[in-house]
């Protein structure tokens, strides 16, 4: 289960409220939240960053805009390192020949907590009826559903490391060949 990171200000501000912020705790984003701040924020890089930081550690714009840059600098890596990051970086003792475990759960649309999930390669019928789709973002929805079980909407509520995790597999299943598994089952 992920914890939060949190970064200790050198430089304590103060909050919306005028009370000391000493100590910023910084959240995984959700594959949702942060596709909606890229749809908010499309073309301006820096807007999208700092709405990205914003919503990850709960800062105002004004909070954020008060921070000292080295306080700033250390936030904004934390932050873009949870983005990038995929969940077997951020989970110890991470087995890949394993059904996936979620780093960060989240309530599934039947009420159940999900904590992890069991990812299937696509048919080839299922890769056809992909590509049926119009842009890129829809194929990717539609082959994530169908090999993780996962509903859109519970795809979007995956932390952006377990998306980023679900999307390399996905890769591996529609570019590799039979001998790759092959290779990782025999190892298991």
């Amino acid at each position: 289960m992920f914890e939060p990171k949190a970064h200790e200000l050198v430089w304590p501000v103060k909050d919306d409220k005028g009370q000391e912020l000493s100590n910023v705790k910084i959240n995984l984003l959700t594959m949702g939240q942060h596709r909606e701040l890229s749809k908010i924020h499309k073309g301006k890089d820096t807007d999208l960053l700092r709405g990205c930081i914003s919503a990850s550690t709960g800062l105002s714009t004004k909070e954020l805009k008060s921070l000292v840059t080295p306080d700033y600098n250390t936030i904004r890596d934390f932050v873009l390192e949870l983005m990038h990051a995929s969940a077997s970086t951020l989970i110890a003792g991470f087995d890949s020949s394993a059904d996936p475990v979620l780093l960060h759960s989240f309530q599934g649309d039947d009420g159940q907590d999900k904590t992890s999930y069991v990812l299937r390669p696509p048919t080839v019928a299922t890769t056809d009826l992909m590509d049926t789709h119009k842009d890129e973002w829809e194929r990717t929805l539609f082959i994530s559903a169908s090999c993780s079980g996962f509903s859109h909407a519970e795809l979007e509520r995956l932390s952006l490391p377990d998306w980023n995790l679900l999307q390399e597999r996905l890769i591996d299943f529609l570019e590799e060949s039979a001998d790759f598994f092959r290779q990782k089952m025999l190892k298991s």
